[in-house]
């Protein structure tokens, strides 16, 4: 099927984002990663913090994680 702008029952973009709107829906935020700075950091920090009995690649891992779920909620 060809995709016709002034055929019956097609909404543009903006009229889609305002039924959205009226009916509560949130839309998908985009996925935001980390910066090389931000991934240094975590990795310094990791490296100064392990404590002992923890793998450096533990720690790391665990302030990635919550790096990543600070900047994506």
């Amino acid at each position: 099927m060809q995709y016709i702008p002034e055929e019956k029952g097609v909404i543009d973009k903006s009229a889609a984002k305002r039924i959205a709107t009226l009916l509560g829906w949130q839309p998908k935020r985009e996925w935001v990663g980390l910066t090389d700075e931000e991934i240094d950091k975590a990795w310094e920090w990791a490296q100064k913090n392990s404590p002992h009995g923890v793998t450096r690649i533990e720690v790391f891992t665990k302030s990635i994680e919550a790096k990543l779920r600070e900047k994506n909620t």
